[in-house]
Order: structure tokens, then C-alpha cells, then sequence
């Protein structure tokens, strides 16, 4: 469980425990994931892992494997980064790929090799917004459009070399984590905060639980919500003249929020 340092890692972390796994929660912040899997207890354990590093997925792999078989891997770290999509420097660009789409193919990669003809689940957390337009957050649209299209040929993959390992990708709304929060005055984030209220990370992750219960690849919470992002799809140029026109109220949240801080 990458990311499982707080949020819907945590979230995670403790619906897999409830239904009876023995976890590993990792986070690039060692410290954060060893807090969590002392207050998940039932055997829960809590490593230092930056999901940049290619190596270290297999390094995790092994010692979950030590612990018992590795039956369910799920890649939820990630970065959000907002503004106008010409306007990042080289450090998050670099970043947001290597940890949001590396971190998902080296962490996919290791999970299948340990897990083998065993078999087993592979959950990559992607985003609503993989399936169409995002202005203002096109760099992190653009990675978890990336990382549903690699699950899903990834799940082919799967198939063609007759292993027994289900890989799924899970594309919720905004959820309402420090991610999220964090950008609550940023301009380039108004259409995280132009939508209703956002998710709750437990909800998400029992969500995340059932897809990985089925054969279903992809499954989008709230369902919708999916269905009104691919209508906008329809018409790409109408589309993004809506998106325009939430991107304001979104704006206009954002402000309001500010005063009310101030």
C-alpha cells in the first residue's frame, strides 16, 4: 500500500485490515507510515518507500512476501500540482510523472512478479479525471489518464500470459484529503472545488475493495459522475465551454473560502 501515510492509503490500509489482511503501509514518509500501522495494529507494518525509486517496489514486494503471500497491492501515491499547463517548472513535471505513472508501472511490475501463478490484486488509485479535459490540473489529468490506460493493458497483458492476477484501476472525484485542501488558494485548482462536497477516503476505498472483488477494470466513484465527464467528451470544444463556465464557480468558491480565512 503505497501512500498510506494518511489519506485514502490510510484508508486503505484499514478497510484491507478489517476484511483480514495482515498489511504493509509504506509513504515517503517513514514516519507518517509507521504511525499509521501502529494505530491499525493486527500485525500491521509501516516502511519508509519513495515510489520514484524503481528498485525499491521489488525491495517492498520482498518483505511483504516474507511476512505472508502477497495477495493484494495497491498504488495510491501520487502528487497534484495546478496552474496553467505551460506554466510548470521542470521540478514538477518530473515529479508528478515519476511518482503518479512510474511509481504505478514499478509498483504493478513488482506486484506481478511476486505474486506469480499465485495470483493475487493489483488496485492502481487513478482519478475522474483521466477521463477527459481538466484545465487548470492538465498535468495531473494527463498522468492518470495514463495510469488507466496502462491498467488496462496491463489487466491484457495479465490475460495473454495466463496469470490469476485482476488489475484495476479506481477513478473517484475529488476527495476531500490534505492533497486536496492544500490547494484550497491555488487559481489553478478551481475546478477541484466547483463540483458538490468532496468524497469521503473511506468511502473511496470500500469502493476500491468491491471493484477488486469483480472482473470489472475501471469503476468510477461517484458513477455519475463518470457519466457526465464522458458526455462532455461527446463535444470536446462544448465541453471545455462548460468546463470554462464551472472552472468560475470554482473561482468564486475559492474567494469566498479566502475571505471567510482572512
Amino acid at each position: 500500500m503505497t501512500g498510506a501515510g494518511r489519506g485514502i492509503g490510510l484508508a486503505f490500509a484499514r478497510r484491507l485490515a478489517d476484511a483480514g489482511h495482515r498489511v504493509v503501509l509504506t509513504d515517503v514518509d517513514g514516519d507518517a507510515a509507521q504511525r499509521s500501522a501502529a494505530e491499525i495494529g493486527r500485525g500491521a507494518v509501516g516502511l519508509p518507500h519513495d515510489v520514484r525509486d524503481i528498485a525499491a517496489h521489488r525491495r517492498i514486494a520482498d518483505e511483504a512476501a516474507e511476512l505472508g503471500r502477497l495477495a493484494v497491492w495497491v498504488n495510491n501515491a501520487g502528487v497534484l500540482f495546478a496552474g496553467d499547463a505551460w506554466s510548470h517548472p521542470d521540478v514538477e513535471i518530473a515529479t508528478i510523472l515519476d511518482v503518479n505513472v512510474r511509481g504505478v508501472m514499478a509498483g504493478s511490475a513488482a506486484a506481478v512478479a511476486q505474486m506469480g501463478q499465485a495470483g493475487g490484486a493489483i488496485l492502481n488509485v487513478a482519478s475522474i479525471s483521466a477521463l477527459g479535459p481538466v484545465p487548470g490540473l492538465a498535468l495531473y489529468a494527463a498522468t492518470k489518464a495514463a495510469v488507466l490506460s496502462y491498467t488496462s493493458s496491463l489487466q491484457g497483458d495479465l490475460a495473454h500470459a495466463g496469470l490469476p492476477i485482476r488489475a484495476h484501476a479506481l477513478c473517484p472525484d475529488v476527495v476531500g484529503t490534505q492533497m486536496v485542501s492544500t490547494r484550497a488558494e491555488d487559481p489553478g485548482a478551481a475546478l477541484l472545488f466547483s463540483g458538490p462536497k468532496p468524497l469521503d477516503a473511506d468511502d473511496v476505498a470500500r469502493a476500491g475493495l468491491e471493484l477488486m472483488a469483480g472482473r470489472q477494470i475501471f469503476r468510477v466513484v461517484p458513477r455519475w459522475r463518470g457519466a457526465l465527464v464522458r458526455g462532455l467528451d461527446i463535444a470536446p470544444a462544448a465541453g471545455l465551454t462548460v468546463l470554462g463556465v464551472v472552472r468560475r464557480i470554482g473561482d468564486r468558491r475559492q474567494a469566498r473560502g479566502a475571505l471567510r480565512s482572512r
